[in-house]
């Protein structure tokens, strides 16, 4: 059985491979989609090859719960959404993850789910939501420096 897609990232992540790595926490990794569509849209990807959250034992449950938490909060002071979407889906990659989607009111269509939103899915099937690779940098460094000041545990950063 081959590797899965996530943890093959994972391990890229801790070789300084993957441009998109904001931080490991102890029991996941957090990164940036590489579609910013949705500025500051970030994964929270579990360093357990699990595919559910109840299939960690219960406490790295715990801690990846916190931690998924203190992300949201952080990507909230960052970039200060109207909302935040939290998703856990994993139906092409059966490997717990989570979306965590900040949504503005200047989006197109603010009240609606991100799925109803045809340029967001245009840009996700054709990569054109990819930003600059100074922004990039610049929304890593706007969501490191919230992290650091919430309550995690950051083992590895940009």
């Amino acid at each position: 059985m081959s590797e899965c897609d996530i943890c093959q990232h994972n391990r890229a992540y801790d070789a300084g491979s993957e441009p998109w790595l904001v931080a490991r926490l102890q029991t996941g990794y957090v990164t940036l989609t590489p579609n910013q569509y949705f500025c500051g849209a970030s994964y929270f990807l579990a360093k357990s090859c699990v595919r559910e959250v109840f299939d960690l034992d219960p406490a790295e449950r715990a801690l990846h719960l916190h931690e998924m938490a203190e992300l949201a909060a952080a990507l909230n002071d960052a970039f200060g959404p109207r909302k935040l979407n939290i998703e856990s889906l994993g139906n092409g990659v059966p490997h717990l993850h989570w979306w965590l989607t900040p949504r503005y009111d200047s989006d197109p269509r603010p009240r609606g789910p991100i799925w109803e939103d045809f340029e967001f899915l245009r840009t996700q099937w054709t990569e054109n939501g990819r930003p600059s690779p100074e922004e990039l940098l610049e929304r890593r460094m706007q969501l490191l420096s919230a992290l650091r000041l919430r309550d995690v545990e950051i083992e590895l950063t940009l």
